[in-house]
């Protein structure tokens, strides 16, 4: 039977491993702004034809976690109102809707039907892939317009203070960053000054360092990435009620964030967010068996500090298992 003690042990582990994962950059709508549209180190050269002169990028991965669509969602639309896009100031914002159909999408599917909101689009969304749940969240509940042009030449993206696109094809990271490049690309916003990724709090790092590898090649130099997770989840062990002590996960309970009353029951189950944090650290690492340019290569390299290779392994063992 495993001890408070342990308990305590695992918990700081994981909140070790899970600040460092989730790499948090914004988290205000001022740092959102500062991150958007800070001065840009790379002098972006532009044609007459290309309307991506001062674009700057939020794309949302879908996550079952709905919170992070919510911050994610009314924050954005919030900047947008506030934006100026009149010259010489002509700041605009694309916010891209990202997730295909992969093997995390029913639990989205589930979470949208507990939700006590978002549970009157189930029906609609059902079978759809996550860009397009988001979607839906979207226009019900955010008043946001989706662009379905399908002629971006006609320059009708020129004139909105928000551009809101989806892409629901992608079934993992690497994909995400790949398929939202080409969604920019067709619709004329090349070379973007700088882009926000927000996705959920276990894989924000990797998530952008797989954008920072797509974007490796641009020939007017890489948008300064940011990471968004909207939080940073953290655990806390607390002695469970006699006869509930049957794992190590009887003594997890979530640090409440302030985040409304409903906000625990959105959340992964204990046992899924541990799994999700045991197995993003090997995901992260630079060898054979990791993404990184030493393994497959569809990361940039991520140095990994030696504290938070310590709360892994220490988690790692605690818990007995090897992540997803």
């Amino acid at each position: 039977m495993p001890s408070f003690k342990e308990a305590v042990l695992a918990a700081e582990a994981a909140n070790t491993v899970s600040m460092f994962v989730a790499q948090e950059q914004v988290r205000t709508l001022s740092d959102l702004k500062h991150a958007l549209f800070q001065p840009s180190t790379t002098t972006h050269k532009q044609n007459a034809s290309e309307i991506s002169h001062s674009v700057s990028v939020v794309v949302l991965c879908a996550s079952a976690v709905l919170s992070t669509a919510d911050t994610v969602m009314s924050t954005v639309r919030e900047l947008s109102k506030a934006t100026n896009i009149s010259p010489p100031n002509q700041e605009s914002v694309v916010l891209v809707l990202c997730g295909g159909i992969g093997h995390s999408t029913q639990l989205m599917h589930d979470a949208v039907l507990r939700h006590p909101q978002y549970n009157a689009l189930a029906e609609q969304v059902q079978g759809q892939p996550e860009g397009r749940i988001l979607q839906a969240i979207g226009e019900r509940f955010f008043d946001l317009q989706v662009n379905n042009n399908n002629n971006p030449e006609s320059g009708d993206t020129q004139r909105r203070a928000l551009t809101v696109l989806v892409e629901d094809a992608s079934t993992n990271c690497a994909l995400n960053a790949q398929y939202t490049r080409e969604l920019l690309d067709a619709h004329g916003f090349k070379s973007p000054r700088s882009i926000v990724v927000a996705q959920d709090p276990t894989m924000c790092r990797r998530t952008v360092a797989a954008f920072e590898q797509v974007y490796a090649d641009a020939i007017e130099g890489p948008p300064v990435f940011s990471s968004w997770p909207t939080f940073v989840p953290k655990v806390t062990a607390k002695e469970p009620s006699v006869g509930y002590i049957n794992s190590l996960l009887s003594y997890f309970d979530f640090v409440d964030l302030d985040m409304g009353d409903s906000w625990k029951d959105g959340l992964w189950s204990m046992d899924r967010f541990m799994s999700l944090l045991v197995g993003e650290v090997p995901r992260m690492r630079d060898d054979e068996n990791g993404y990184g340019p030493n393994g497959k290569g569809s990361i940039v390299h991520i140095d990994i500090p030696q504290d938070v290779e310590n709360a892994w392994k220490t988690l790692s063992e605690l818990l007995g298992h090897s992540g997803r």
